[in-house]
């Protein structure tokens, strides 16, 4: 996590791993579990002003997730959801993230 002086105030970057069952592999500022298969939860320790600016990507051996893809399916300033899938269904995978924004 970090927290950065800007013109508008303060910006706020949090990261991190997540594995495949919600876990954190890195990363901080943040608390994450899984909801449900390929559905996850990361709360954020210090909230957003807004909602903030959130990118995530697939994490893991190619193998497993070749195939796979993420989407943020829910967003606010306290939290995000997202769920991670093969073409056809849900499917549980690793992923990284990035959340930005002012606090």
């Amino acid at each position: 996590m970090a927290i950065v002086k800007s013109d508008r105030g303060e910006h706020q970057h949090i990261y991190g791993i997540l594995d495949k069952g919600g876990n954190p592999i890195s990363g901080e500022g943040f608390k994450a579990r899984q909801l449900a298969e390929g559905l996850y939860i990361v709360e954020f320790n210090q909230p957003f002003r807004e909602n903030p600016a959130a990118v995530c990507t697939i994490f893991g051996p190619e193998w497993e997730t070749l195939n796979l893809s993420v989407a943020i399916v829910d967003i606010s300033p306290w939290y995000f959801v997202c769920t991670t899938s093969s073409p056809n269904n849900r499917q549980s995978s690793g992923f990284t993230f990035i959340a930005f924004g002012d606090i």
